[in-house]
């Protein structure tokens, strides 16, 4: 969950990420010198991971079914993940672009700052089980309840945080000519865990209304 103030501020940087995509659109022949296949595209990866990632937050701050208490501490907790997120992509995207322009960035320095992203991840993912649970509007399976929900959310932010560490772990013997095939291993494994959480979740949703309806 985000609030207003932290969703334009990751607006403003996904705006940036923008900008610099369509610096290397204009400007093909500057970034002749970078060994990327497809490099608009794999440009383009982080204002739109920034941008998933910002919409998913936002959507379910709008849809949460939640007072003042329960929110406060998620709004925290996005306000921590969505601008580091957003900020640490932004730096990502601007160290892949300036080799192309005569800057090269120490490899060091880029893997430092993927080391850092992926700790302040799962640091916030480990988190999501301790705030508190709360329904949200038209949400897959519908309402889970105080037992089913806090479930959810475990289950749901250890897959993610395996998934992290799959990614990092991957991220550290891979070549650097596997960019277009890593992008695309990721988005696809991204989308299975979506998938499956969304079937997760309505079996969970089933299988509350059975014990509701039981005990009414």
């Amino acid at each position: 969950m985000i609030d207003r103030k932290t969703t334009l501020v990751c607006v403003l940087l996904i705006a940036l990420m923008l900008g610099a995509a369509a610096i290397v659109a204009w400007n093909g022949e500057a970034i002749g010198s970078v060994q990327w296949p497809l490099s608009l595209p794999l440009v383009l990866v982080f204002p739109v991971c920034s941008t998933l990632v910002t919409a998913a937050l936002y959507s379910s701050s709008r849809s949460a079914i939640a007072d003042d208490a329960k929110r406060e501490p998620w709004y925290r907790w996005g306000r921590f993940l969505s601008i580091s997120y957003c900020a640490g992509m932004l730096l990502l995207q601007g160290m892949q672009i300036a080799p192309g322009f005569g800057l090269p960035v120490p490899s060091p320095v880029v893997s430092t700052l993927r080391v850092v992203m992926a700790i302040m991840s799962l640091l916030a993912i480990n988190q999501m089980p301790k705030l508190p649970w709360f329904e949200c509007r038209s949400s897959p399976g519908g309402e889970l309840g105080p037992v089913y929900g806090p479930r959810y959310v475990r289950i749901v932010s250890r897959i993610a945080v395996l998934f992290m560490l799959a990614v990092f772990a991957c991220g550290l013997v891979a070549s650097s000519t596997m960019g277009v095939r890593a992008v695309a291993c990721i988005l696809l494994g991204t989308a299975l865990i979506v998938i499956w959480s969304v079937i997760w979740r309505r079996h969970l949703g089933h299988k509350w209304r059975l014990e509701r309806g039981g005990a009414n």
